[in-house]
C-alpha cells in the first residue's frame, strides 16, 4: 500500500487562478492566460515557471500556422489535488445502497478486507520493531503515513498513547462505527498489548485516542503438593 504526499497549495492568489483558469481549458498559452487574468505575459511567465518547477503544469509546443511556435499549458496531474474530489461521499452512498439491496454482512466484510490490507501494511512498517515501545512508535508512524496524523506519547514505562488528530474514512466511520472497531483490533494484533480507546472523533473529541499498555506475564500455576 504505496501513499504519496499531498502537494502543498500554490503560494499566491495569482498561482491558484492560472491553475483554475487551466482547469476550464484544453491548454492555454502564456498570452493567452494574460489576457484572462489581466496581468502581463511577462508576469504570467514568471508563474508559469514556478508552477512548471513545482510539477503542477505542463507545457507543450504548439506549432501555429501563423507566427512562432508557442508553448501550451495545461494541468498536471499532481495538481489534481487541489480540485474538489468527494470520493468519500461516493463511497459511503454506494455502501448504503449495498445495505438496501444486501443487508449488512457485505458492508462489515468489505470494511473487514479493507483493514486487512492495512493491517498487512502496517506489519511491514513495524517488522523492524524489538519493543513494545519501537512498536508502538513504528505504528505510529505508518497510520500518519496513511492520513490520520497520528503521533505517539509514552505515558510510562509500560504505557504508550497514539494520538490521530485526522480520520482518513471519517464520512464512512460515522456512518459505518463497525470500521473503528477492525481499528482497535489491528492495533491489539500487531502491537500484542491491551489496546483501550481513550478517545474518539465520533463521539465528539477532536481526535482518537488509544492507550497501549504492556500486557502483564500470566501467573504460572502452583503446582500443587505431593501426595
Amino acid at each position: 500500500m504505496a501513499t504519496k504526499g499531498k502537494p502543498s497549495l500554490p503560494r499566491g492568489a495569482t498561482r491558484r487562478k492560472i491553475l483554475y483558469t487551466l482547469k476550464k481549458s484544453d491548454g492555454l498559452t502564456a498570452d493567452q492566460l494574460a489576457g484572462l487574468l489581466g496581468i502581463t505575459s511577462m508576469a504570467v511567465r514568471k508563474h508559469l515557471t514556478a508552477l512548471e518547477n513545482d510539477e503542477l503544469i505542463e507545457a507543450t509546443l504548439e506549432r501555429r500556422a501563423i507566427g512562432r511556435p508557442a508553448n501550451l499549458y495545461r494541468i498536471a496531474p499532481l495538481a489534481e489535488d487541489f480540485f474538489p474530489k468527494h470520493y468519500d461521499m461516493v463511497v459511503t452512498e454506494l455502501l448504503a445502497d449495498l445495505v438496501q439491496i444486501d443487508g449488512t454482512h457485505k458492508v462489515n466484510l468489505l470494511l473487514e478486507r479493507r483493514a486487512e490490507r492495512t493491517c498487512e501494511y502496517l506489519r511491514e512498517r513495524i517488522s523492524h520493531a524489538r519493543t513494545l515501545g519501537e512498536r508502538v512508535e513504528a505504528l505510529a508512524e505508518g497510520m500518519d503515513e496513511l492520513g490520520y496524523y497520528a503521533v505517539c506519547e509514552q505515558c510510562d514505562e509500560s504505557t504508550w498513547i497514539i494520538k490521530q488528530y485526522n480520520c482518513a474514512i471519517n464520512r464512512v466511520a460515522a456512518c459505518f462505527p463497525v470500521a473503528c472497531n477492525y481499528e482497535a483490533q489491528m492495533f491489539r494484533q500487531l502491537l500484542d498489548a491491551d489496546v483501550e480507546r481513550s478517545n474518539h472523533v465520533l463521539a465528539g473529541d477532536h481526535l482518537c485516542g488509544y492507550i497501549i499498555r504492556a500486557r502483564k506475564p500470566s501467573a504460572t500455576p502452583a503446582t500443587p503438593p505431593a501426595g
